[in-house]
């Protein structure tokens, strides 16, 4: 047996040629992206301000931040198609949830970047916390990317009819 085919046969075992070949059923995940958002505000509250002393609550904050993000990138995958599997182009109720979920998380983002703009501009003057450090402004910039991929994910699950209860239920 060569290399190649015990890394093959290693793929295949641990499941990830269902991620690669996008194999993977989708799934409606309503609640799920709501403590994936409130992991990555509290990471985000951990570790800000504190990336030029490292403390453990720094660290607990950035396991909690980039474990959300991460959480956010596969829930994307996993949940409601937004892209055509290969033979399997998206039918009409889909190309519906997902133009409605990128919509709507559109104009989120966009109402919540404008208040972030107002409240930034507005926050010294006041005395209020703003990112000072390039490492806050890197965090936050990764955590509205984490709520880009996360939105239209949570809103197409909110869009699709809910699963149908077992018959032995």
């Amino acid at each position: 047996m060569t290399v190649l085919k015990k890394m093959d046969d290693l793929v295949y075992a641990s499941g990830i040629d269902k991620i690669l070949f996008r194999k993977v059923q989708p799934r409606s995940w309503r609640w799920i992206p709501v403590l994936v958002l409130a992991a990555l505000i509290v990471g985000y509250t951990l570790m800000a301000g504190l990336a030029s002393r490292p403390t453990a609550r720094f660290f607990v904050g950035w396991l909690l931040f980039y474990g959300a993000y991460m959480a956010a990138a596969f829930l994307r995958i996993f949940g409601p198609r937004f892209v055509p599997r290969q033979g399997e182009p998206l039918d009409e109720r889909e190309l519906m949830v997902k133009a409605r979920a990128y919509a709507t998380s559109g104009i989120v983002i966009t109402v919540f970047a404008m208040v972030c703009c107002w409240y930034m501009a507005a926050a010294e003057p006041l005395g209020f916390w703003h990112p000072r450090t390039p490492n806050d402004w890197i965090s936050l910039a990764f955590g509205i990317q984490a709520i880009a991929m996360l939105l239209p994910t949570w809103i197409a699950s909110w869009l699709q009819p809910p699963p149908l209860a077992d018959s032995e239920d």
